[in-house]
């Protein structure tokens, strides 16, 4: 698989919009994340565009990210060291690697060095490890990566670490100095091909579905998880089953965290390949933590195939499931428009009577991505909206909401929010690209009053009967919070997935609470290798 990296998704997802993996029998499903590395392989039939030096280095960075799978002819091109007893650096993308026939081996280090002020206050990241992956026979694959990090968060960030208790995106945490976060980063999963058609990955790692910024069906904000997952691809079909154990982080129960489960089925279908696709998904959260009922998977959800809701009704069951549509376009080798719509309860007269009844638990995203803007070269926009209705995720079994060790599997605000977001890109040369992005949030958080929490739905973790009413529900009820964050970063990519980086974040956070509402100015400078820069956009 491709290393979980926002700076190489978006040149795969910019070669797919341009038109440059229609060679293929049916287009790249970019909605599946992480990509394998076969299916990102770039073909020497590539349209030719004006700034020919940024779009050969764009390229080179795809293939020294997937030299091993690449045909042997255009591998042995790309090696900068041909003394085969060498194994150093015989790819930019390699510290380390063996390349055989039947066997592949990349070993590379991880760093990330980072310092700044926050409101006069200091921020730290310092993060060392190491990513290995490789194959046997192009057969089976394995990949492990590991890092130990401390970290000095900004105060907003840190306000939600003393809530959860566990880091965005990682774990368990340990105090590191007065003020920051020690804690470890580990992923590893073997896959193999069940047959031409079907591959299988088996281990803990992250999953995104989607082609935003933001999914609502599952992102990698949350800690990595357990899973199971078949990718089939026929014709123009992609086909993804992901069984999945996760850790309700809330309770506990004989052996530590109790655990919780799901099963995903996601059908994209390629109607114009590369360029019209439309899915559709569904999602069942169960746990057995009951005293009458068997801990463990129900394996009657181990079906690839039928519906979730005939296997619920056949079990008589109250499990969480969730199922949604989503679809991307794109048009003109120019722009792509795309978006998700998801229901996580379906009753027809409350969602076309206009009551603004509770159980009108729908989610909706909708974006549009615009390549060489105004006809200037590698200049990049997207604009997204997502909105989530409250209590969308959470279930009235806490142990059965959308969650995984106190962080949501999907929208890093849970429910109960509005989202704009406007990213603009430009790659200024080859080695220098400029991001800045901005979000606009309106979320609806619980209130306590004399001790007692009501809840409005925005706290997905906690249970949904707990509510003040049934009916006039609207997104942005409760405790008020209206976000500004502007993101702003300068990389300079030395060398292959190396950085010199430059970044200056604007929070501006208002709220009813006068205590909630503050305001953060970060400056960052860092140096980083193997690893994407760290996500503070909530």
């Amino acid at each position: 698989m491709l290393t979980l990296d926002e700076e190489t998704y978006h040149l795969v997802d910019r070669f797919s919009i341009l038109g440059d993996y229609k060679k293929q029998e049916s287009g790249l499903c970019t909605s599946i994340k992480p990509f394998s590395r076969q299916s990102v392989i770039l073909y020497p039939e590539m349209p030719q565009f004006i700034y020919r030096k940024k779009r050969e280095f764009n390229r080179r960075v795809i293939e020294n990210e997937t030299w091993d799978v690449l045909p042997d002819s255009l591998s042995r091109s790309l090696k900068i060291n041909r003394n085969k007893w060498k194994n150093f650096y015989q790819f930019r993308g390699s510290f380390f690697s063996v390349d055989e026939s039947d066997f592949k081996l990349v070993v590379n280090p991880v760093l990330a060095f980072e310092a700044g002020q926050s409101n006069g206050n200091n921020i730290v990241r310092n993060t060392r490890g190491a990513e290995l992956r490789g194959s046997l026979n192009d057969k089976v694959g394995f990949y492990s990566f590991l890092s130990e990090n401390q970290f000095i968060y900004p105060e907003y960030y840190d306000a939600q670490i003393d809530d959860r208790k566990v880091i965005p995106g990682a774990g368990l945490i340990k105090d590191f100095g007065n003020d920051g976060h020690d804690f470890f980063n580990v992923r590893g999963y073997i896959t193999f091909k069940a047959n031409k058609f079907i591959d299988v990955q088996f281990g803990h790692d992250k999953n995104f579905i989607g082609n935003g910024y933001r999914s609502l069906i599952i992102s990698d904000f949350a800690k990595e998880n357990l899973a199971l997952k078949f990718h089939t691809k026929v014709w123009r079909f992609d086909y993804v089953n992901i069984f999945s154990e996760m850790s309700d982080f809330r309770s506990t129960g004989l052996n530590g965290l109790r655990k919780k489960y799901s099963a995903i089925h996601y059908l994209n279908f390629q109607i114009i390949p590369g360029k019209l696709e439309v899915g559709a998904f569904e999602n069942v959260i169960f746990a057995r933590n009951d005293a009458n009922q068997q801990p463990g998977f129900d394996f009657n959800y181990l079906n690839p195939i039928i519906f979730y809701r005939a296997v619920e009704h056949g079990l008589n069951s109250t499990d969480n499931s969730v199922l949604g549509v989503d679809w991307k376009w794109n048009f003109a080798n120019t722009f792509s428009f795309y978006g998700q719509a998801l229901l996580d309860e379906f009753h027809k007269n409350e969602l076309f009577g206009r009551t603004g009844s509770w159980v009108n638990k729908w989610g909706f995203q909708s974006g549009l991505k615009w390549l060489n803007v105004a006809g200037v070269q590698y200049l990049d926009a997207q604009v997204e909206a997502n909105l989530v209705r409250p209590y969308v995720y959470s279930h009235f079994k806490t142990d059965q909401s959308w969650t995984h060790y106190n962080q949501s599997m999907a929208h890093p605000f849970g429910a109960n929010f509005k989202e704009y977001i406007g990213i603009v890109r430009y790659q200024v040369t080859p080695k220098l690209n400029l991001v800045a992005k901005y979000f606009n949030i309106t979320h609806g958080a619980d209130s306590m009053t004399s001790g007692n929490t009501t809840h409005y739905g925005g706290n997905i973790f906690v249970d949904y009967n707990n509510r003040p009413k049934d009916l006039g529900i609207k997104i942005g009820d409760g405790v008020r919070q209206d976000i500004q964050l502007f993101d702003f970063q300068a990389s300079y990519q030395f060398y292959h997935r190396t950085y010199v980086d430059f970044r200056y974040i604007y929070r501006d956070q208002k709220s009813e609470l006068p205590l909630e509402s503050f305001t953060n100015s970060i400056v960052i400078i860092g140096l980083r290798m193997n690893i994407s820069s760290q996500r503070l956009d909530f």
